[in-house]
């Protein structure tokens, strides 16, 4: 798969390489973990209402089914505490998605980052493309989003065509699935499979639970600036779900090779999760149709229609909506 860490590092050109024992131990424990069995997932707890922000109403995301690409806001009290297991068995994973997402993980344990203060935001910028169902709607197919979220949760700002809007100042913080406020980011488990156990308790049961699960990662990684621990974690939860696969060779993703896993949704899509194919960082999301499909609007989508690519431009700490660094 890889000599060795130490040749990876040297291709990055963002972050400064761990120090040396930093490296014996990553991949110590990525050989550790490789060589081990995929664990069994744990059962799925209830289900829980979501609904679509409003750039994803606007955009016409809507349209993929509401739980395709971002989750929504649940009842309060489910952001609690959930009963974890007495004893969380061991991180253990192995084939060519766990080595992937291990190396994702691995980098993002080495990503500068400063924890914000609460009267500060989180900035996310994001480029949509969008394929056959924005056109049959006369939606613009390339967008880009920018929106802005005070760390302690209560206050949101989006720019919406040109015009910064900053919504009210909630006075209690808002129980949002999955959660975008800093102190429950930074709070959740450290240990992978605990993290999933903590994602399947506040998400749908049934035969879609791990979809679910994994597009609230998918959401969690894309639409927040997240600590480098709580980042690395989310990624080698992933490689606990089953069902995940990872393309054979890197895809097109705008104009750029990418590694591409995933997972299908309601039998005819994929949802992706984009990394880059060297430095494995994470870069965006995307929609692919996997078998051919027509939407309840008519819309006859084929298979390999990439419907859907998010591109994640910049993931920034500022100090007041309408600030970009």
């Amino acid at each position: 798969m890889i000599d060795d860490i130490t040749a990876l590092r040297e291709s990055w050109s963002e972050v400064e390489p761990p120090s040396p024992d930093a490296q014996r131990r990553a991949r110590a424990a990525l050989l550790a973990r490789i060589t081990e069995r995929e664990a069994t997932p744990a059962s799925r707890p209830e289900r829980h209402g979501r609904r679509l922000p409003g750039w994803a109403w606007r955009s016409g995301l809507a349209a993929l089914g509401a739980a395709a690409l971002v989750a929504g806001v649940v009842t309060a009290g489910d952001l609690g505490p959930a009963t974890p297991p007495a004893r969380p068995a061991p991180y253990v994973v192995s084939g060519p998605v766990a080595q992937t997402f291990e190396l994702a993980a691995v980098h993002a344990e080495t990503e500068p980052f400063t924890p914000p203060r609460h009267d500060q935001w989180t900035y996310v910028e994001l480029r949509m493309v969008r394929g056959k169902i924005a056109r049959d709607k006369g939606q613009a197919t390339r967008e880009t989003t920018r929106s802005w979220q005070r760390a302690d949760g209560r206050q949101a700002a989006e720019m919406i065509d040109g015009k910064l809007e900053v919504m009210p100042e909630s006075t209690d913080l808002p129980q949002v699935m999955p959660p975008q406020d800093y102190p429950t980011l930074a709070g959740l488990p450290t240990d992978p499979r605990a993290l999933l156990d903590w994602l399947r308790t506040r998400s749908q049961s049934g035969k879609d639970g791990d979809a679910v699960s994994f597009l609230l990662v998918e959401s969690m990684l894309r639409d927040n600036v997240l600590p480098p621990g709580v980042k690395a974690t989310l990624l080698r939860a992933l490689a606990l779900i089953p069902g995940v696969t990872r393309s054979d060779e890197p895809v097109d993703f705008d104009g750029r090779p990418a590694i591409a896993l995933g997972m299908v949704q309601d039998g005819w899509r994929q949802e992706d999760i984009l990394l880059d194919p060297t430095t494995h960082e994470f870069l965006g999301s995307r929609t692919v149709v996997v078998e051919d499909h027509t939407t309840p609007e008519g819309v006859s989508l084929k298979k390999g229609d990439v419907e859907v690519e998010l591109v994640r431009v910049a993931g920034k700490i500022v100090d007041a909506p309408g600030r970009t660094g």
